[in-house]
């Protein structure tokens, strides 16, 4: 399997010998001995160039995954003897990898030089496996038992607008006001539908029937547009914190607020959970535990500004 990725890889046999410090008879051999015991044909060869077969194109997937698992389960025995090198993907939720992740991002690489991280940020559900996730930060309910999920924080989201559109608004003072305001809210690109508007204040609900005038896919795009005075717009503290210590907006009703969210990172229970995996989710893990801003409730958000909140 070695031999035959590292092939593909080089794009020749006598390149791939030369970086395998093997004579090309015996990678040209072994290739020959791998399709014959498969029984299919995995490249076509020609004096030009190589080219894989449509089963080729599929095993050569397979023993890139097949190899790397074995390359974690020996690094994973090894321990601490060497530090952790090699690359990562990961996947978090875009406004936590806007606001909490990407910021400290050079403290992770202080503490892992060797190790090459790919970051996704979205808000959708990836197939960890099938895409090659090692590991995602996600918001909301997990209903997959193929992941372990490792609790950080209960995010709660409130309402908040810019200090313009409040002073040329009608009247803000109980959440019945809000049907006379231009609401805003975001959707998931997921397929689980927009975030309906249902307001909570100790055993009361007010759930809000009528679907909102503006809606977002990116919870940051709506954020910027409330600072440019859309309307009243729902968010996590944390997102906003910087705009309201700003000035550019105010916590409305920050007694008001919707069920808190659990933010989990997750990673698939037949991934072995490699050295170099585990350094990115014990420290993402530590940072968004002692993150302060993850953890405000909108009412400690506006109290941290007091005078700043509208009702």
């Amino acid at each position: 399997m070695k031999s035959f990725v590292a092939v593909v890889d080089a794009g020749s046999f006598t390149r791939s010998a030369e970086l395998q410090a093997l004579p090309k008879a015996r990678v040209s051999q072994r290739i020959s001995d791998l399709e014959a015991a498969l029984g299919v044909r995995l490249l076509h060869r020609s004096t030009r160039a190589l080219r894989l077969t449509r089963d080729g194109e599929v095993y050569l997937e397979r023993c890139r995954q097949i190899l790397q698992d074995i390359d974690e389960v020996e690094d994973a025995l090894k321990g601490s003897a060497s530090a952790p090198a090699g690359s990562i993907h990961v996947d978090v939720l875009s406004s936590i990898a806007r606001w909490v992740i990407g910021p400290r991002l050079h403290e992770f690489q202080r503490l892992f030089p060797n190790l090459a991280l790919r970051l996704g940020s979205s808000d959708r559900v990836s197939n960890l496996l099938e895409e090659g996730i090692d590991c995602a930060i996600r918001g909301g309910s997990l209903e997959d038992s193929a992941m372990v999920a490792r609790h950080v924080a209960d995010v709660t989201i409130g309402l908040y607008a810019a200090p313009g559109y409040l002073k040329a608004a009608a009247p803000l003072q109980a959440p019945e006001d809000l049907w006379k305001h231009r609401r805003m809210t975001w959707f998931s690109p997921r397929g689980g539908g927009r975030l309906a508007w249902q307001l909570e204040n100790g055993g009361q609900c007010i759930p809000f029937q009528e679907a909102e005038a503006l809606q977002f896919e990116d919870p940051d795009v709506a954020i910027a547009a409330c600072v440019a005075g859309a309307g009243v717009c729902p968010a996590a503290p944390f997102a906003v914190e910087a705009y309201v210590r700003s000035g550019l907006l105010m916590p409305v009703l920050p007694q008001w607020h919707w069920k808190p969210r659990p933010i989990h990172i997750v990673y698939p229970t037949r991934k072995h959970l490699s050295t170099k995996v585990r350094c990115f989710v014990d420290w993402s893990h530590a940072l968004m535990v002692k993150h302060e801003a993850l953890h405000l409730t909108p009412m400690a958000l506006a109290q941290k500004y007091q005078g700043h909140e509208v009702g």
